[in-house]
């Protein structure tokens, strides 16, 4: 084996700038497969903890009706409604479960103002500020002020601030209705803005104490949501069931939890993307691929009264396919390592310094994804070794159809030389 070894570094010696663009081309598709897949999982990353700490949490927990009216922020189908269980104590128990590490309870609501003539509209969020502090991002994202500490006080969407004409220490005016369909208004001072770099809530939301909003839609006692968190996000589903049996236990059929990755069609999407481009880096470096069959082809032409001449003096098909694999083979060997080695230094260089957020959301026009305002890709290990291992295999691979052709040239037709 090491002589045919030998014999095929010295075959891809001959004509090294063939050679040379050969290996460039594998590495460059290995190249894109390893940035491609450490952008995607920082993509994904960054959306999926977006979704989990904003709007989702490990699973939420909803009265099922109101599952269906979410879209209208009704306040009709609320968790622990009348005749139910005291709020406080519901809450206490969800936390002692053995899969629950944190809970947020929250209100939505709609509400609206005029400025110019014009009605914005957005959506109000009644928060336990203490419980926030220690789990999700409402308060880290806090971009300038403080949260709120007493009524009357409220955060706000640095977006939707501007939209309104407003600043930190400004009041405005919001228009909303209670549980009883009730027109009210009320009068807030902004403390806080805070910017998510998630345009569709930075320009919507605006964040209150949950005490005050049960006061102010005549909820006491009641919320729409409540966002429960286990040790991290893999442990959703096992998370969900837990609280299924457990609400089964208290009879309350009239509840359900979504884990987070059955919550909203754009993460089930995503879920469904990744599994996708699997494939597609498969094509990629089946593109490079091409190159290296394109080249032992050439290689075989060249050689041909040679390959003859091997035959005539007694080596085995099995020998001279084992000759050309083994070029092929260092082809792509050679190339997926100087990929692997390029994409790594790219996804290293970006895991610390990240990309804009923008450089992506711009090119998917008319899409308001949810994400953080820098992304940063995924540099580890597995990524390293896949993309080495699929840019070697696909390419050593590739190369036996050749190899295989080479073998079973005729050996008096190869000795003819082409006229």
């Amino acid at each position: 084996m090491l002589y045919f070894a030998g014999l095929a570094a010295r075959n891809l010696k001959r004509n090294l700038i063939r050679t040379a663009i050969a290996i460039a081309a594998v590495a460059a598709v290995v190249a894109i497969v390893v940035f491609g897949r450490g952008l995607m999982v920082g993509f994904t990353e960054s959306s999926f903890r977006m979704y989990i700490d904003n709007e989702l949490g490990h699973v939420r927990l909803l009265n099922q009706d109101y599952a269906g009216r979410e879209i209208l922020l009704s306040l009709e189908h609320t968790i622990t409604g009348p005749l139910e269980l005291d709020l406080a104590e519901f809450l206490l128990e969800l936390e002692e479960l053995e899969e629950t590490r944190h809970i947020l309870p929250r209100i939505r609501f709609g509400a609206a103002a005029s400025v110019d003539d014009d009605l914005i509209r957005m959506i109000g969020v009644g928060v336990d500020f203490e419980r926030e502090s220690a789990q999700g991002a409402l308060i880290d994202n806090i971009e300038e002020g403080r949260k709120p500490e007493k009524n009357g006080e409220i955060i706000i969407g640095r977006d939707l601030a501007e939209k309104l004409g407003a600043e930190r220490g400004s009041r405005v005016t919001f228009i909303f209705s209670d549980a009883f369909q009730s027109v009210r208004a009320r009068t807030f001072e902004i403390v806080g803005l805070r910017r998510t770099g998630a345009s569709d809530i930075d320009e919507r939301f605006f964040y209150l104490s949950l005490a005050e909003v049960q006061r102010m839609l005549d909820l006491e006692g009641e919320v729409t949501e409540i966002m429960v968190f286990a040790e991290d996000a893999g442990r959703a589903e096992k998370l969900s069931q837990s609280l299924d049996s457990w609400l089964a236990g208290l009879e309350l059929d009239r509840y359900k939890s979504v884990a987070w990755n059955r919550a909203d069609p754009f993460v089930e999407i995503m879920l469904e993307y990744d599994n996708l481009m699997n494939f597609v880096y498969v094509l990629f470096i089946l593109m490079g691929a091409v190159v290296v069959i394109t080249t032992l082809f050439m290689i075989i032409r060249e050689r041909k009264e040679e390959i003859g001449m091997m035959a005539a003096l007694g080596l085995r098909e099995r020998d001279i396919m084992t000759i050309f694999t083994l070029e092929g083979a260092f082809i792509g060997l050679t190339g997926s390592l100087l990929g692997t080695s390029l994409g790594g230094f790219i996804n290293f260089y970006l895991s610390r310094q990240g990309l804009q957020a923008e450089a992506l959301t711009d090119l998917i026009d008319g899409i308001d994804l949810m994400m953080e305002p820098i992304i940063y890709t995924s540099y580890n290990l597995e990524n390293l070794l896949f993309s080495f291992a699929l840019g070697s295999i696909i390419t050593i691979l590739a190369s036996l159809y050749p190899a295989f052709r080479a073998a079973r040239l005729d050996p008096v037709e190869a000795l003819q030389r082409d006229r």
